[in-house]
């Protein structure tokens, strides 16, 4: 069947996140200890990480809405360390909110805002994200006709819902709607599972962690997006 529908992954596939997750952590982080100094012994160990399987064992949907856990983590810690509840929540607001500008300073991969311009004349174009980076806040929201978080359905790929969810959008047949992404279970067999078309977006160069390998085409850089797609 005919390709109409195109959906993207945003993390590891329209940008490299690493580097700009961990600046983005560094900042919130110092912005907390200049504020409460002793939220060092904390931040960035063992310790914090117990929070977050402690919010997430409470309340498991909350994996999906990764703006509220990480709030609530900055909050848990801090009223751990005699802040009040008013305090607590003001400073996890301002320490989000640098977290957020810091995880929106992006560098695209090479080739996308062309390559976007050049399939949005061919195809209607969708997010599929598991993250919370903002499209629109990033300038890039007008290459897409619709957009789906886990945050806004309160739940994350590789589950059905995203997929679904851009069928329902578009009226189209999974079969109609190739997925691009970088996670080979999340996007590639997650838009499998759904019945989607789907090509593994493999710029940083992991392995497929199958020994049967990729089953589906595998591309390196975005100049080969277009001519990928055509093949599904």
């Amino acid at each position: 069947m005919t390709i109409k529908v195109v959906t993207f992954d945003l993390d590891d596939t329209l940008w490299p996140l690493r580097e700009t997750i961990l600046a983005a952590h560094k900042s919130a982080n110092d912005f907390l200890a200049s504020q409460v100094p002793s939220v060092k012994e904390i931040l960035s160990t063992n310790k914090e990480r117990e929070v977050w399987g402690q919010l997430i064992e409470k309340d498991p949907t909350m994996r999906h809405r990764l703006s509220e856990l990480r709030f609530n983590v900055f909050k848990n810690i801090l009223q751990s360390l005699g802040q009040t509840d008013q305090q607590a929540e003001k400073l996890s607001s301002e320490a989000l909110q640098i977290f957020m500008n810091g995880r929106h300073q992006l560098t695209l991969f090479d080739g996308v805002e062309e390559v976007l311009a050049q399939l949005k004349e061919k195809y209607t174009l969708g997010v599929l994200t598991n993250g919370n980076a903002d499209i629109k806040r990033l300038g890039i929201d007008h290459y897409f006709n619709f957009s789906f978080s886990a945050e806004e359905l309160n739940d994350s790929k590789p589950s059905a819902t995203h997929f679904k969810k851009a069928m329902e959008f578009t009226s189209e047949k999974a079969a109609s709607i190739c997925h691009i992404g970088d996670h080979t279970e999340c996007d590639v067999e997650g838009a499998l599972n759904a019945g989607c078309k789907a090509i593994w977006y493999n710029e940083l160069n992991n392995e497929w962690p199958d020994s049967k390998g990729c089953p589906v085409q595998e591309i390196k850089s975005w100049y080969d997006m277009e001519e990928a797609i055509s093949k599904c």
